[in-house]
């Protein structure tokens, strides 16, 4: 049983890694364009892997860790993948992300003095990245997935 699952899980990572590059590097075909087609890319999104871990599923609040693989694993990674993302030194909303690179707690407590959260959900939010950056990640990816089932449905 043991052997089986070992399989079923190097089958399984194979899969994984061999599909989430091709999905990074080509996007899927819209209408009136080539499926062929040189991917759409924003300028500002970089590449790599720390790129493709930090892809947001739902979009957060500034200063925040984001609510992907990559914030849930490190969320200082993530705010040094939003740097870039973000537009760079050269915008307030990358500077905070490279605050957070330094002190992944500090960085929503600026963000909360720039501009204070008009919801209480916001302000728990920010509450809650000051205690724990990694649970922030985990709301937001299971507030998406619970959008995602919303919409399926």
């Amino acid at each position: 049983m043991l052997r089986k699952i070992s399989v079923f899980a190097v089958c399984a990572a194979t899969l994984l890694a061999t599909v989430a590059p091709c999905s990074a590097q080509w996007s899927l075909p819209q209408a009136g364009r080539s499926a062929f087609a040189a991917p759409a890319r924003p300028a500002a999104a970089g590449g790599g892997l720390l790129a493709r871990l930090n892809r947001p599923l739902v979009p957060t609040l500034p200063g925040t860790p984001t609510a992907s693989p990559l914030g849930l694993i490190a969320p200082r990674l993530s705010m040094l993948a939003q740097i870039n993302q973000l537009g760079g030194l050269k915008t307030p909303a990358g500077r905070l992300a490279g605050l957070g690179v330094l002190a992944p707690r500090i960085s929503p407590l600026v963000a909360m003095v720039r501009k204070p959260p008009v919801t209480r959900q916001a302000r728990m939010l920010y509450g809650l990245t000051i205690l724990a950056p990694r649970a922030t990640a985990l709301v937001g990816m299971l507030q998406s997935f619970s959008k995602m089932a919303a919409v399926v449905r």
